[in-house]
């Protein structure tokens, strides 16, 4: 076991606060992560049940998840890495013991998992490890449409809904409301393209510049999410339409300034 003292605390340059999910249940390696992760750039929450990862997962968004390989089977059989797949597109590193990392690495890789770490790990693997999944967890700028296409403006506005490009903001008849940088890129990229028919996995691909299976059903999650915060009824939505086996529009009320 490596000493929580050989850890020294790093920031991130360029960001602001870093949302980090630990779903562990050995005590050392708790405190080892935290060690790691107590630069000002990072929340830090940790749970040592798969079933409450899994509820926070529904309720807030997080920008990385650390995962103890050994909880990935629920108790009801399921596989937890799958149903993380389905609520977030967050990169997931996983702890592998180090007996075991080969087989179960490449297992863990193809259910979803973007890194994995054997345990016993050094300070420095860990380290790269985490800022290699926030490179990738980078939020993607919308794809460029042929030259020619005029400038997008600072804010664009439809039905008392604003959305501020320059500042990440969004408010709702003048009531600011937070965004995960998530949401912010797929309501940016709808808003930007209105009443346009997107399919999942075009929206993926699009708005986050990812198109990896558990990504594409993301989209949903997100989109409820969306509409929890934007919407004055979920059930009858006026901004975030569903078009049934084809995907999504968002549909400009007032056009697009």
């Amino acid at each position: 076991m490596v000493p929580t003292d050989a850890f020294n605390s790093f920031s991130l340059e360029g960001v602001e606060k870093v949302e980090v999910l630990v779903v562990e249940q050995d005590e050392d390696y708790i405190s080892i992560l935290k060690a790691l992760l107590s630069g000002e750039n990072f929340n830090f929450d940790v749970t040592f049940s798969p079933e409450e990862a899994l509820e926070k997962l529904e309720s807030r968004d997080f920008d990385l998840i650390i995962l103890n390989a050994n909880l990935n089977e629920m108790a009801n059989g399921e596989n937890l890495l799958s149903q993380i797949r389905v609520r977030t597109i967050s990169p997931v590193i996983t702890l592998v013991d180090e007996n075991e990392a080969e087989a179960a690495g490449l297992v863990l890789l193809e259910k979803g998992a973007d890194y994995d770490l054997a345990k016993p790990f050094t300070p420095q693997r860990l380290k790269a490890a985490v800022t290699a999944a926030l490179r990738r967890n980078e939020v993607c700028n919308i794809d460029p449409e042929p030259s020619g296409e005029p400038v997008l403006p600072e804010t664009i506005k439809t039905g008392g809904l604003e959305l501020s490009l320059g500042r990440l903001e969004a408010n709702v008849n003048n009531k600011k409301i937070n965004l995960s940088a998530r949401e912010f890129s797929l309501l940016q990229f709808l808003m930007t393209n209105p009443n346009r028919i997107f399919a999942r996995e075009e929206l993926a691909a699009r708005a986050w510049g990812w198109s990896q299976d558990g990504e594409i059903r993301a989209i949903d999650s997100t989109i409820k999410r969306l509409r929890s915060k934007i919407e004055d009824d979920t059930r009858h939505p006026r901004f975030i339409q569903t078009e049934r086996n084809e995907g999504y529009r968002f549909n400009s009320i007032e056009g697009t300034n």
